[in-house]
């Protein structure tokens, strides 16, 4: 059967915007979909039938002094994948943060990560200001969203995460089975490309839960959209951080959690 492949892209030659110090990495490409055979039942009968199921593997994450991090993730975009999920755990500021990255013995689902410090940074204060949002705009968000969710299209099993800029572009987009991936893969894409600071909105698949407003709040994001609702936590978290929380975005209205001035009505 037919499946996508995705290469790792690792720049090992220094660069004047160096992408993350990768000295080692897994040459191998990785699947994202595979097909398989199933049943369907309808009718009141089984019909046996072909689809593509999205591929769930574990990474494993040593850094020294730590204990080892386990993602259940897709595989492949593992590079922007850790640094955004380091970003998270506030052991990095920076790319420059990562002394070294490598695969030992060639095994993509095992990372070996050098840091500078492994001393977690605290999030800084409430969001103060942030953009003027128009509220007509979030659903413009949501069709381009869509748009660039492929993996989804083929196996209705994965979650994506987008940061955009309050005008509309697009400054970073990750995919994964896994929501909480999702968002690190694309905060990890900012960071690598020194686009973190502009991001003014991130826009999830999944519910509005805390620790996807934690994520928003470390990246210093004002404005958090979901197509799901929020849970009782993520509302207080985000009400605490000064972070606009927006769910259940349909075609023509969405839901205000926390922090409406952003909104511009």
């Amino acid at each position: 059967m037919p499946s996508t492949q995705f290469s790792l892209n690792i720049r090992t030659q220094p660069s004047r915007e160096p992408a993350l110090p990768c000295h080692e990495t897994s040459e191998q490409a990785r699947e994202l979909v595979r097909g398989t055979s199933l049943e369907l039942y309808s009718d009141g009968a089984l019909h046996g039938r072909t689809a593509m199921v999205a591929v769930e593997d574990p990474l494993r994450i040593t850094v020294s002094g730590l204990e080892d991090i386990i993602l259940s993730r897709t595989p492949g975009d593992d590079e922007h994948l850790i640094a955004g999920h380091l970003f998270s755990l506030g052991l990095i500021r920076t790319p420059a943060d990562i002394l070294g990255l490598a695969f030992p013995d060639n095994d993509p689902g095992h990372a070996v990560v050098r840091l500078r410090t492994t001393k977690p940074r605290r999030s800084l204060g409430p969001l103060p200001g942030g953009p003027r949002i128009d509220p007509e705009g979030i659903f413009r968000l949501r069709e381009r969203f869509e748009q660039r969710q492929r993996l989804y299209r083929s196996t209705r099993a994965t979650h994506a995460a987008a940061l955009f800029k309050a005008d509309g572009e697009l400054l970073a987009y990750g995919e994964d089975v896994s929501r909480h991936c999702a968002f690190d893969k694309a905060v990890g894409l900012a960071l690598e490309n020194r686009l973190l600071a502009g991001v003014e909105i991130a826009m999830l698949t999944s519910r509005l839960a805390s620790d996807l407003a934690a994520k928003a709040a470390m990246a210093r994001i004002p404005v958090l959209c979901g197509f799901s609702a929020a849970t009782s936590a993520g509302m207080e978290l985000a009400e605490r951080r000064g972070i606009t929380l927006i769910g259940r975005i349909g075609r023509d209205s969405f839901t205000i959690y926390a922090n409406g001035r952003r909104l511009d009505v």
